[in-house]
């Protein structure tokens, strides 16, 4: 074998930057980064590789969708052991929302990671919460599933898991009483409706006296508006 060809390939095989992000934010270092820059790669900027598939990040995120539902289903099946099936269901809902996954991946660092080619194109907050599910997924493939319940569930918790599954908190009420109280205005701008297959779509800013301080989606123009006001609040909070 020739021993100094093998070597070169084995450390080609992680890249200085991704492992330095994993080891700096997770606390681990991994053998190959291959999986783990999938998982950052936006298919703006993947190429085809096989049948018409990219190796952009959406397999991954398919995956870490799944395996991101098991860990939290796990966690409130264990420790709410009184509570219906519908409850945990409401529960479970609360901590995967997108808006919260998004905010998470932001936290983590995520944006900065991705590889993108949007052009003109602003990059949208899914984008971050879609590519913290594939990162999940390539934690999965490389750790096993132990590993990353142990993981995920430290992170979920240290940003207030517990708190946020009884989150029934309207935002936009209690924004709008922040908003009277500091006689600061508040606006919701419609930045783009659209509808498509008979569903609706929104995209909504927030303007705190004229300042941008939130942008969200929705399906509709109430939920669309919850999320910003929930961005907001967190900010000013």
């Amino acid at each position: 074998m020739n021993w100094r060809r093998f070597f070169f390939f084995r450390k080609n095989t992680v890249n200085p930057a991704v492992a330095h992000y994993l080891q700096s934010t997770f606390g681990f270092r991994p053998k190959s980064t291959k999986l783990y820059e999938q998982s950052f790669r936006h298919s703006s900027a993947a190429q085809k590789i096989k049948g018409g598939i990219k190796d952009s990040n959406e397999r991954l995120e398919f995956l870490g969708d799944s395996v991101l539902d098991s860990i939290v289903a796990h966690y409130l099946y264990e420790k709410y052991g009184n509570l219906p099936e519908g409850e945990l269901t409401k529960m479970k809902s609360k901590v995967v929302r997108r808006e919260n996954l998004n905010a998470l991946g932001y936290d983590l660092g995520l944006d900065r990671m991705l590889k993108l080619n949007l052009g003109r194109q602003e990059m949208h907050d899914s984008i971050v919460g879609n590519a913290l599910e594939a990162l999940i997924g390539a934690i999965y493939l490389d750790k096993g599933y132990d590993f990353t319940l142990k993981l995920i569930l430290a992170i979920l918790k240290k940003r207030g898991l517990d708190n946020t599954v009884h989150d029934d908190i309207d935002y936009k009420s209690k924004l709008h009483e922040w908003g009277q109280k500091h006689r600061k205005p508040l606006e919701f701008q419609v930045l783009e409706h659209r509808n498509e297959g008979g569903s609706s779509f929104y995209r909504i800013q927030l303007l705190v006296d004229g300042e941008p301080m939130g942008q969200a989606e929705g399906n509709s123009k109430k939920v669309a508006e919850q999320k910003c006001a929930e961005q907001a609040f967190h900010r000013l909070k």
